[in-house]
């Protein structure tokens, strides 16, 4: 029951924020002539993101109307009288909540980071003829080309603060001469990289020239680069420690990144615990409860836990403690007011 719950739940919030998906892909595509299937294919590449973001709200929701289902149907009082305790009732639904948040978590997860993907691609404008850029083995592969001229860059270490690059090592293609540049500093100007004690060789020519400086023009500058590897919510949660430690190589980790995946890598976890708060408070629910009495309540508590979240993000962020710290703040807050709660209907 709890399965079906959460799942026809999770059909009609996401329904309604395809609406809204929908205005919003209609928006960012405007002008470029695109016909309604292409809208409908962008907005369903959000979907998977979409699901994984409210599904804390469908968890909410969807498990106030279960109890509701219980109590007006008189199965829970029945339970009650034979013995059972509001954790062994709780127990079948908690293993439910688990069971769909490790689907979402091994599924859904990669399967909206693929889909974001193939919609930056769909949406943003296509650069793939002028640069790409790769991060391999924790070291920066660009492809930068020209109308002549292709470079293939690579830096070993790089500060994107100060855009300083260390043992960077470029293979310049020009018509049919080639030509291998070999530098240990250089800075990132704009769209203009500088390149300190250069060794160049032609290869056509088999020479060896010392250089004290060299410009080389490209088609990226800093926040290129930055987007490649910052977008951290893009990234599937198998990859989430190489990513961070990229992120640390490269001067961009932050706590607040930390916390997200930590949360996401655990949602099943804290789903467990906001359920078991909202049972707490659904289980004093009477026989026939208004509906929108209900779905008010189940909004209100998922909006508290939504803005309980960002608090700690915020402070994580700033931080003001860890994000390990603000792990266990917000999963012992939520034990603590379930088992408050429990506790007085187990009293009363």
């Amino acid at each position: 029951m709890k399965i079906k719950f959460v799942f026809s739940t999770l059909f009609f919030i996401s329904l309604f924020v395809q609406v809204i998906n929908l205005l919003e892909v209609s928006k960012i595509i405007e002008g470029d002539n695109n016909n309604f299937f292409k809208i409908i294919y962008l907005s369903f590449l959000k979907l998977p993101t979409t699901m994984l973001e409210i599904l804390p709200f469908a968890i909410v929701i969807s498990t106030a109307f279960l109890y509701r289902n219980l109590i007006s149907n008189n199965e829970l009082i029945s339970m009650r009288n034979l013995g059972y305790s509001i954790i062994d009732i709780f127990k079948p639904v908690g293993a439910s909540v688990l069971i769909i948040g490790l689907f979402f978590l091994t599924i859904i997860n990669p399967l909206s980071s693929i889909c974001e993907k193939k919609f930056e691609r769909e949406t943003l404008k296509d650069f793939s003829k002028l640069y790409s850029i790769k991060i391999h083995n924790n070291e920066i592969w660009i492809k930068n080309l020209n109308e002549n001229i292709n470079n293939f860059i690579k830096f070993s270490r790089i500060d994107l603060k100060r855009m300083n690059v260390e043992n960077i090592k470029i293979i310049e293609v020009e018509n049919d001469k080639s030509k291998f540049y070999l530098a240990k500093t250089g800075t990132l100007d704009d769209k203009t990289l500088n390149l300190k004690d250069v060794k160049l060789f032609n290869m056509d020519e088999e020479k060896l020239i010392n250089l004290e400086n060299l410009n080389l023009q490209v088609n990226f500058n800093k926040n290129d680069i930055v987007n490649s590897i910052s977008d951290y919510k893009l990234i599937p949660f198998y990859k989430y420690n190489k990513h961070l430690q990229s992120l640390k190589k490269f001067n961009l980790y932050s706590p607040e990144i930390s916390f997200y995946y930590l949360y996401e890598i655990f949602k099943p976890l804290f789903l467990i615990m906001l359920s078991f708060v909202v049972m707490g408070f659904a289980s004093k629910f009477k026989r026939n409860e208004n509906f929108f009495k209900i779905l008010f309540y189940s909004i209100s508590i998922g909006f508290c836990f939504f803005i309980f979240k960002e608090l700690l993000t915020l402070f994580t962020s700033e931080l003001y403690i860890s994000f390990w710290i603000a792990y266990v703040i917000m999963i012992f807050t939520t034990l603590i007011i379930g088992l408050y709660q429990s506790i007085n209907i187990e009293v009363n």
